[in-house]
């Protein structure tokens, strides 16, 4: 998904499940105009979320377990609209979360490891509310990173790699506190990135190939320091991309596709 400085929302690739949402399940090769006035958007695994400049959330794409937000089990090759006052989202693998302007955060779809921060293992076809006080989070394949307005990280869902950080390989079903002082959040499939105020950068989770940058392929439990002086951070799949504050890009993970862009495979 690409979203134009017109506010325009273009799509184009696998489309099998109406996750492009322009009406069809057609794959397309070349960008399509999708939806006008949009601010922002997030990908889960087959479903898609676009919040548009008025703050209505819109959804499309696949829906087993509810992770459209409408309601419904029922897949979507159109968006539908889910709620409105919302300021940010972030789509997991069958699972969303929602910001709202009041500082509210709401949830949906697959719960089977808690990744929506309730204990009562159920999936949410509508949007629940989680907690108050939350000023971003970010979601990963089937765990949850919340950051507080205060700077504290919570986190909940499946935990097998350590990718909630705090300590242990346990599953949460409700949200743990990981550490403070926090100011952003990357989330990948299974590790997570951490950016602290004082501009320090630490891991956990998954390491298959070096994805956390410390220099080694063991999974971690707790975070770890990779490096100081980061602006900010995004993660894939399996590799991750640090932007210092001198403007210099690092990458480090799996790199099968040339996804660390260093010239390699």
């Amino acid at each position: 998904m690409f979203l134009k400085s017109d506010s325009t929302l273009w799509v184009c690739g696998k489309n099998e499940r109406g996750q492009l949402c322009d009406g069809t399940t057609t794959d397309h090769n070349t960008p399509v105009k999708a939806m006008s006035n949009v601010l922002d958007m997030a990908l889960g695994l087959h479903h898609s979320l676009i919040l548009r400049t008025d703050g209505i959330l819109w959804a499309c794409g696949s829906n087993p377990l509810g992770q459209l937000g409408d309601g419904t089990t029922t897949s979507r090759t159109t968006p539908v609209q889910v709620m409105s006052g919302v300021q940010d989202i972030s789509a997991g693998y069958m699972h969303s979360l929602i910001l709202k302007t009041d500082g509210t955060l709401w949830a949906c779809g697959d719960n089977e490891y808690g990744q929506l921060g309730f204990e009562d293992f159920f999936d949410h076809e509508t949007p629940v509310q989680v907690m108050s006080g939350v000023k971003s989070m970010a979601a990963g394949a089937r765990f949850s990173l919340i950051l507080k307005t205060d700077g504290t990280l919570l986190a909940c869902g499946e935990n097998e790699n350590g990718q909630l950080g705090d300590g242990t390989a346990t599953e949460r079903h409700t949200p743990v506190q990981v550490m403070s002082g926090v100011q952003s959040i990357a989330a990948g499939s299974f590790h997570s990135l951490i950016l602290k105020t004082d501009s320090t950068l630490w891991a956990c989770g998954h390491n298959w190939q070096g994805k956390l940058g410390d220099g080694t392929d063991t999974d971690r439990h707790t975070p770890v320091l990779v490096m100081s002086g980061v602006q900010s951070m995004a993660t894939g799949t399996h590799h991750s991309l640090i932007l210092k504050t001198d403007g210099t890009l690092l990458a480090c993970g799996n790199n099968e596709y040339g996804q660390l862009g260093d010239g390699t495979t």
